[in-house]
């Protein structure tokens, strides 16, 4: 008799603590409404959800976390975009020419993601800062200029002939980078400090 109590005791205290770790689906149904109401505001509603409603849980209904999310997404976008061309690049049916304009992408792209990890630091520390809307400033003008850094990139393979199964690749990569970069860039505008 002992042992079935202590099992329904131990039984009944797991269930208790894994309903008070779990969001319950009403909380996590809060969250994802949030998420999905902060992207349909954005310029690329399905882009932002695709890159942000994984991480309702984390974000809650905090802006400032949702933007720190979107930031990150983006980086890691730009990353793998720069890595895909990089590859490209280096591939051995490539012509000179084409490598050229690659090689000056790829510029473009490492630019992009400093400019990236720059508004994500500025972001990260604007809850400590005394000037909110000086940290929201640089903020904006880091992603402003990742984004003209992407665009530079389509910009010079659009110059350029390049085979179009290499093009489409690249510029398919790089539109969904700066479409991510232009949705983080509408959070971080609508920021309330």
């Amino acid at each position: 008799m002992d042992q079935i109590s202590f099992l329904s005791l131990f039984f009944f205290t797991f269930i208790a603590i894994a309903t008070a770790v779990t969001p319950s689906s009403s909380t996590t149904t809060v969250y994802k409404n949030f998420v999905k109401t902060s992207c349909n505001a954005t310029t690329y509603p399905s882009a932002c959800l695709n890159s942000l409603l994984p991480y309702a849980t984390s974000v809650k209904s905090n802006p400032l976390r949702l933007v720190k999310q979107a930031l990150s997404a983006t980086l890691k976008s730009a990353s793998t975009t720069s890595s895909t061309i990089s590859k490209l690049a280096k591939a051995k049916s490539i012509t000179k020419g084409d490598a050229a304009v690659l090689k000056d992408c790829i510029g473009d792209l490492q630019d992009s993601i400093g400019e990236i990890k720059d508004s994500l630091t500025a972001i990260s520390s604007l809850e400590s800062s005394k000037s909110k809307k000086f940290v929201i400033s640089n903020a904006e003008t880091w992603t402003s200029a990742a984004i003209s850094d992407e665009y530079s990139c389509t910009d010079g393979i659009s110059d350029e002939k390049m085979s179009p199964a290499v093009m489409k690749k690249i510029k398919s990569s790089i539109v969904t980078t700066a479409r991510l970069s232009s949705n983080a860039l509408y959070l971080i505008n609508h920021l309330n400090v």
